[in-house]
């Protein structure tokens, strides 16, 4: 009798412990490199239906989520990185690292006005006005003030926010610029050139910067029905890779 109590005794604590041990888990991990401004879905493995979701960022000027039937939707405030997790009350589901990019490179190169037709950023000229004998006026001076550009050599410090030019003719300038997705803005020698910046389609590491000279013409030439004036540059990033591991797409 006394046995049998012995192993029924035993058998209700292996049972007992069977049920309260977990299994081990690991969270699942991600990871993602975005632009600053920029606001990118991810796509994750764990089941979001069954549980009492919530999302933390360890830095929440950097970034921020959200959660959708999905994934999760990242947005992105300033260059930086942080950790953002998906809990379920206490326990990690899921680890995403993401790193913000700011426009930075050791070496961006500038190709020039595109002149082919198909090419990133053509036609790299446009002029449209009523005077039809001005606008070829126009585009000589541009591809002239243009030419002492074509070949130099830009840099850009996401750090300092400093950047600086060297020509083919060895003639440097230095300043500091500001960038978002749609423009970048340059200031050095009292002045500020604000352009506009989209990355060049079908062009690897490429970038198209847009100088919108219409305001300046239309003063210029009052009478010549001027609606616009603008010329493209095409910059070239040579692929450096920048400190921290990240080649800028």
């Amino acid at each position: 009798m006394r046995f049998a109590i012995f192993l029924l005794i035993t058998s209700l604590f292996i049972v007992s412990y069977g049920c309260s041990k977990e299994e081990p888990y690991e969270p699942e991990k991600k990871s993602i490199s975005i632009w600053e401004g920029e606001t990118s879905h991810i796509s994750i493995e764990t089941d979001l239906t069954h549980c009492n979701c919530a999302l933390q960022s360890e830095d929440q000027e950097i970034a921020t989520a959200t959660i959708d039937k999905t994934g999760i939707c990242i947005t992105t405030h300033k260059s930086g990185s942080t950790m953002i997790r998906l809990l379920d009350n206490d326990k990690i589901l899921c680890e995403i690292f993401v790193y913000v990019k700011y426009f930075s490179s050791p070496e961006i190169i500038d190709w020039g006005i595109p002149l082919k037709e198909g090419s990133p950023g053509y036609p790299g000229i446009t002029i449209k006005a009523t005077d039809l004998r001005i606008p070829p006026e126009i585009e000589k001076e541009l591809r002239e003030e243009s030419e002492p550009f074509i070949g130099a050599t830009y840099t850009f410090n996401q750090d300092t926010r400093k950047f600086t030019i060297k020509t083919s003719s060895e003639v440097s300038y230095e300043g500091s610029y500001e960038w978002n997705l749609t423009s970048l803005t340059l200031m050095y020698d009292g002045k500020k050139e604000k352009y506009g910046f989209k990355f060049a389609t079908g062009m690897s590491h490429g970038y198209i910067i847009e100088a919108d000279k219409t305001e300046k013409y239309q003063r210029r030439y009052p009478d010549a029905g001027i609606t616009e004036v603008k010329v493209n540059h095409v910059w070239k990033n040579n692929g450096i890779i920048p400190p921290g591991g990240i080649i800028f797409d």
